[in-house]
């Protein structure tokens, strides 16, 4: 394999000895932080100063750990390293746990002495972003008791992890000679064969529903206790809680599902359409996964991907084109599958790293698509720590997938404009359809969702395995309209969406893919300052929330014509095939 195919790993540390070597830096800075801890108070600005060495360096030191893991899983010194990393971060999380509640506890004259102080400079978001929770920390004793609940929510979260992935058994259907995953589950629900659709889809679900008694007990339990904890903390509702974090208020997630609901007709219209292009006389849910092409099949060699992907990021400019370039050119990119190597694809690294890549490319339209997304995560990352200091660096999840999905859009609109055939147009159409639909639809049909036995369950109900497939069922029916039939199996959907255990986050997917779709097509249209705000907002970092930072890239989440706006694209995208399917 040519080394230009590897990433250059050695960038970070030459070997394991040097990796090993920071791992003693790193325990030796965290005895004199055992100093320092001595004297909190007096030892204060060392100490925020050692904390921002310490946890550069482990991030480096993880960054180059995991990354050794993942390309060759057989190499035990690589994994042996790993676990010692994560045994590492353990330990430099306990010895820091005191130190988010010592600056909470500090006077206003004290937090003003530690911002003025020439040496934490760069200390000012961080020292923000603790004390916005001021108001929702509470004493010592009531912390204890918060404690004591958070390990009861972890439980719940514990015991339908096991459930659902270790306990759980799908029958294998002899007729077909097939077994049941979770992890096959989606590719056979693309069989042709439409019998065994059928068959996998009702085994599936019905064997989630046999122990739909305890999922409901367990995700029942997980939101009471959050709920308990919400309360405790003086916020309103969990979704206030949790949607704090980002400084999103609850009217956003709101607008969200509104201006969904005010679109559904065009996903109506969409499902409409390929019940007519499968020429179904009744379209099920067990069809929602077929594509409606079946016959295009175009495979690329990664020197093409490679160049389709460059051609496409153009419009951005030429600067951030010899960027984007830079990853080829550095081995940024692990590229091909390898025994031992991880599945799957990332974005990774640290401060101090490239912002490395891992794929298995496999040469399909997916896997171009695949290495766009992760390129457009990477030079987030690139732009983010060229452009600030450490402690100013990092994005959150809720703008993470903005870059990805937007060069995403650059990508499909370049393989439209190229399209040799009516046939690969459609596939194309229906492929960007389809990430609308898993994205911005589906996402939201979650949201609403968790908003939904949230809110009963924090008003006092006890919900049970009825009440929360009933609730799933019609929204079901609402989000796929009449051209869809509601099997009575996907009712138990909902029993099998780990996220719903991640509490109000998938609602970032939905809209994080708004914004980039609308970002996007600006920059394709030539739009007067398009380019120069995508730029500014990849250069941002940690600098401001994600509602703020959308808005100096150019889109406004907290008003529902922005979702709205980017709906109509897809819109578009229904009638154009619409008009191709006959």
């Amino acid at each position: 394999m040519s080394n230009t195919m590897r990433w250059d790993l050695e960038s970070i540390f030459s070997n394991i000895d040097e990796a090993q070597k920071e791992k003693t830096e790193i325990e030796e800075l965290l005895n004199e932080l055992k100093e320092l801890k001595e004297d909190k108070e007096n030892n204060l600005v060392q100490i925020l100063l050692k904390y921002r060495d310490i946890s550069r360096k482990a991030e480096k030191l993880g960054a180059y750990s995991h990354m050794k893991k993942d390309e060759d899983s057989n190499v035990t010194k690589y994994q042996k390293l790993d676990s010692e990393v994560m045994n590492l971060y353990t330990d430099i999380n306990s010895e820091f746990a005191f130190l988010t509640p010592l600056i909470l506890s500090l006077s206003d004259e004290k937090i003003e002495e530690l911002k003025s102080n020439e040496e934490l400079k760069d200390f000012d978001i961080y020292l923000d972003r603790i004390l916005r929770y001021k108001d929702h920390t509470l004493s010592d004793k009531e912390e204890f008791i918060i404690s004591s609940l958070s390990s009861t929510t972890r439980t719940a979260s514990n015991i339908y992890y096991y459930l659902t992935n270790t306990d759980i058994k799908f029958p294998y259907l002899d007729k077909h000679e097939t077994e049941i995953t979770n992890v096959n589950f989606t590719k056979l629900q693309t069989n042709e064969n439409r019998e065994l659709r059928k068959d996998v889809f009702d085994a599936f679900y019905n064997k989630y529903n046999e122990l739909g008694n305890t999922i409901a007990q367990s995700y029942y339990s997980h939101i009471d206790g959050l709920s308990k904890v919400a309360k405790l903390r003086g916020y309103n509702s969990i979704r206030e809680m949790y949607l704090y974090r980002d400084d999103v208020s609850t009217d956003v997630y709101d607008a969200l599902i509104d201006s969904v609901h005010q679109n559904l007709k065009h996903i109506h219209k969409y499902y409409e359409i390929k019940k007519r292009a499968l020429k179904l006389d009744e379209q099920h849910m067990y069809d929602v996964y077929m594509p409606i092409t079946s016959n295009f099949d175009k495979t690329y060699t990664f020197e093409e991907a490679k160049e389709l992907v460059i051609e496409s990021v153009k419009p951005l400019g030429e600067e951030y084109v010899e960027n984007y370039k830079k990853a080829f050119e550095e081995r940024w990119i692990d590229v091909e599958p390898r025994e031992g190597k991880r599945g799957g694809a990332y974005s990774s690294g640290s401060y101090d790293t490239k912002p490395f890549i891992l794929l298995n490319f496999d040469g399909t339209l997916n896997n171009v698509f695949t290495l766009a997304h992760e390129m457009g995560h990477s030079l987030h990352s690139f732009y983010d720590r060229s452009s600030n200091e450490y402690m100013h660096s990092g994005y959150t999840i809720f703008v993470a997938e903005v870059a990805s999905t937007f060069n995403e859009a650059l990508l499909l609109k370049l393989l439209m404009d190229r399209a040799e055939s009516e046939e690969e147009l459609m596939y194309l159409t229906d492929f960007y359809i389809n990430n609308y639909k898993s994205t911005v639809f589906r996402q939201t049909m979650f949201a609403e969702f968790e908003r939904t036995v949230h809110e009963l369950i924090e008003s006092g109900q006890v919900l049970t395995k009825e009440d929360f497939s009933k609730i799933y069922y019609e929204l079901n029916e609402k989000y796929f309209g009449d051209a869809m039939v509601s099997d009575k199996e996907i009712a138990y959907e909902w029993m099998r969406i780990p996220h719903f255990y991640t509490n109000f986050y998938v609602y970032k997917y939905a809209t994080g893919f708004s914004a980039s779709s609308i970002l996007a097509k600006r920059v394709l249209e030539g739009k007067e300052g398009a380019v120069e705000n995508y730029i500014k907002f990849l250069k941002d970092g940690d600098k401001h929330f994600p509602i703020e930072q959308l808005k100096i890239a150019g889109v406004d989440m907290s008003k529902p014509e922005t979702v709205n706006e980017s709906l109509s694209i897809f819109a578009e995208l229904v009638e154009k095939l619409d008009k191709m399917v006959k």
